[in-house]
């Protein structure tokens, strides 16, 4: 038994106890860390502090530090539950799958039919692209309950990925029963039958790269290969000396940032970069990236027909794989063009005429298309590369590289 400092009694330790805890139900995280640290000086091993603590530190997205928590408060109190529940979301948080898969595992040991830990161990093995794991924990989510929506959504996702298209439609469908107005599930369900479509629903985008956000970068660039940004920014190296082209732009638009990628890959040649995306958990990871002058929630044709900003230099990597139709954007863009804009952007490259949304969920466009929509909106052609844009099933995806600039002065 412990035995307390004379510094503080019972009834006062007791009382910072019961305070700690009511700061905490109130969300005044930072008073109930606070509050936590002083009681864990009287009562270092007491597993309750150290698990309350890291909660704390979760609330405040201080991931590194609920993860020591937890771990202590398991020395303490191992194969605690909930503390290897929160211990895993931890190790999710700081990017390390492997670890959260091992902990989730010894959590179902004790507990097998908990559905929301058989769905977190799916997300994990989906973000390391282990589908066929993925895949048999989401199954047996549904087996559970067979009305967990998102795991039914995930799963058609998965089966949508993997290339089994029955199975992907059979999903999607059945989410559609259960959510009929569920954009998401109408647009893959459409991009599987071939049915025509302008661009993805925002509400598909937003949803999307929200839950995608803390993984996105190490699985884009790490697993796919992408390496758009610098592509782009070689290519609008290659137009030095052409006739109005600069060294470095004054006022430049990120258009679909996201975490910020492009922003850094191109910060030597514009002076000031804005960034707008439909994701907020994405725009939080741009933020961090010290490139942005002004970041904003929106989608892109909205912005660009609501700014009172102008622009001489527009950025678009790996965007338009969600928007069809381009006139609308492009006519925009030319709006809020200052003298000799440029615009650079990619593609992903369709061999038939105009474009089309292809059964990945994602759009391609020919370059016939993106040549007559420049010229009916004000653009002209600098340059167009072929490149490769990321793999997909270990094969690269193969895209086009754009360069404009604006033909009018104004």
């Amino acid at each position: 038994m412990l035995t307390l400092p004379k510094s503080l009694s019972d009834e006062e330790l007791n009382r910072l106890f019961t305070e700690a805890c009511a700061a905490q139900t109130e969300e005044h995280f930072t008073d109930a860390m606070e509050k936590y640290l002083l009681l864990l000086e009287y009562f270092p091993e007491a597993p309750m502090l150290r698990y309350n603590l890291g909660l704390v530190y979760y609330s405040l997205e201080n991931f590194t530090d609920g993860l020591r928590e937890f771990s202590l408060a398991l020395t303490s109190q191992p194969g605690d539950s909930d503390t290897l529940f929160n211990l895993a979301l931890c190790q999710k948080k700081t990017g390390d799958s492997q670890a959260a898969i091992t902990t989730y595992r010894q959590f179902l040991e004790a507990m097998p039919d908990n559905t929301d830990c058989w769905y977190n161990l799916a997300g994990c093995y989906r973000d390391i692209y282990a589908d066929e794991q993925a895949i048999s924990c989401y199954q047996r989510v549904l087996a559970l309950d067979s009305k967990y929506l998102s795991a039914l959504n995930n799963l058609a996702y998965l089966y949508h990925r993997s290339g089994d298209i029955e199975q992907a439609e059979v999903c999607y469908r059945q989410v559609l029963s259960l959510r009929p107005e569920d954009d998401s599930a109408n647009y893959m369900l459409a991009s599987l039958l071939g049915t025509p479509l302008a661009h993805a629903p925002d509400s598909y985008v937003q949803h999307f790269f929200d839950a995608y956000a803390d993984g996105f970068e190490k699985s884009l660039v790490d697993g796919l290969g992408y390496d758009n940004p610098r592509q782009l920014y070689a290519c609008f190296k290659g137009c030095a000396g052409l006739q109005g082209v600069k060294n470095v732009y004054d006022h430049g638009l990120d258009l679909g940032c996201g975490t910020g990628l492009s922003g850094i890959a191109i910060k030597k040649i514009v002076t000031v970069l804005d960034g707008v995306d439909l994701s907020a958990n994405m725009l939080l990871q741009a933020a961090k990236k010290d490139c942005y002058a002004g970041l904003y929630q929106d989608s892109i044709s909205h912005y660009l027909q609501t700014t009172t900003k102008t622009y001489d230099f527009f950025l678009a990597t790996d965007v338009f794989i969600y928007v069809g139709e381009l006139a609308n954007i492009f006519t925009a863009m030319s709006a809020v063009a200052r003298p000799l804009a440029l615009f650079c952007f990619s593609t992903e490259a369709l061999d038939s005429t105009g474009y089309q949304l292809q059964m990945t969920g994602r759009f391609a466009h020919s370059r016939d298309y993106i040549e007559n929509i420049a010229v009916a909106t004000g653009w002209r052609v600098l340059t167009k590369k072929k490149t490769r844009l990321r793999k997909e099933k270990e094969r690269w995806v193969a895209g086009d590289l754009w360069i404009l600039q604006i033909k009018e002065q104004k």
